[in-house]
């Protein structure tokens, strides 16, 4: 995992993602986000290659790819944590976390992100401003939509952290499903961060950007091509299963994968829940079944 300079104190680590951290005097450090957990010993040698102590995590929202070695870190350094309020209540116990990602068994949820439940430190509140963490003032903006209170960060440097609140480079220019659970607060947020004062952002999927309003209409063109493919498959009424794999062929997402397929199709159920509010799809019940049909 390599550690390369962005501006001044913020740095990045390039690893399955990108991950920004803020250098402080002493060899200290503070993350925002911590990676997957198959990362950590990749994360920790970077670190200490450096001759860098994470003093806490400033995390963007609890997904495995962002919170993944959160409480590693903490076992590890004394790291204190910190999530947006809405994402360390759903983080807290699996009870709380299944109730929003669904697309799991209880079981299976457990196994795959157990890793990231538990306490946190401090909490991020609803409103957007500035925020201490360990000593180090955080320009906070709320961008919910991909989770449900996600966060991105301007560090003192003027880099803007967009975590995954927009996708850069070939990992947009390649996308085939959106990953947003409300498509309407995502497009929202993508829209509030066009006026967020930055000399440089910071992509975790993947990329380091100075032309923020372009990365905006950019993300915002793939969902709208994304949503008119998926109407393309609506012309007359198809059941959500008949959908998906209508979708799962044209995008030749074909796994056979347990969790990947359930994830796809969540994707895909959250994309056709936004055509339906902004009146661009149709839904009738004929038996009991629901059935999705083009406006």
């Amino acid at each position: 995992m390599e550690l390369r300079q962005i501006k001044g104190d913020t740095w990045c680590l390039e690893g399955a993602e990108l991950i920004p951290l803020v250098r402080l005097p002493g060899d200290k450090c503070v993350l925002l986000d911590s990676g997957h957990a198959f990362e950590g010993e990749a994360l920790t040698a970077a670190l200490e290659g450096a001759g860098l102590t994470p003093l806490g995590v400033f995390c963007s929202h609890a997904h495995v790819d962002h919170a993944g070695n959160n409480h590693y870190l903490r076992r590890r350094y004394g790291a204190k944590l910190c999530l947006p309020a809405g994402e360390a209540a759903l983080s807290a116990n699996l009870t709380m976390y299944k109730a929003v990602y669904n697309a799991f068994t209880p079981r299976n949820l457990e196994r795959r992100n157990g890793h990231l439940l538990g306490p946190v430190d401090e909490v991020v509140g609803p409103q957007d401003g500035m925020m201490e963490f360990c000593s180090v003032p955080l320009q906070v903006v709320h961008t919910p939509g991909h989770t449900p209170d996600h966060i991105c960060t301007v560090t003192p440097d003027g880099v803007l952290y967009t975590a995954d609140a927009l996708m850069a480079g070939h990992v947009l220019e390649s996308a085939k499903l959106p990953y947003h659970g409300l498509h309407e607060e995502a497009r929202q947020s993508m829209e509030k961060l066009r006026y967020t004062a930055c000399s440089v952002c910071v992509v975790a999927h993947q990329g380091v950007v100075k032309d923020l309003p372009g990365l905006v209409d950019a993300n915002l063109a793939a969902l709208d091509r994304l949503s008119e493919d998926l109407l393309s498959l609506a012309v007359e009424p198809v059941s959500m299963d008949q959908l998906c794999l209508a979708y799962y062929h044209k995008k030749q997402l074909l796994t056979t994968h347990i969790e990947k397929a359930a994830l796809y199709a969540r994707n895909i159920d959250a994309m056709a829940e936004y055509l339906v509010d902004i009146g661009r799809m149709d839904i009738q019940v004929q038996e009991g079944v629901r059935y999705f049909v083009r406006a």
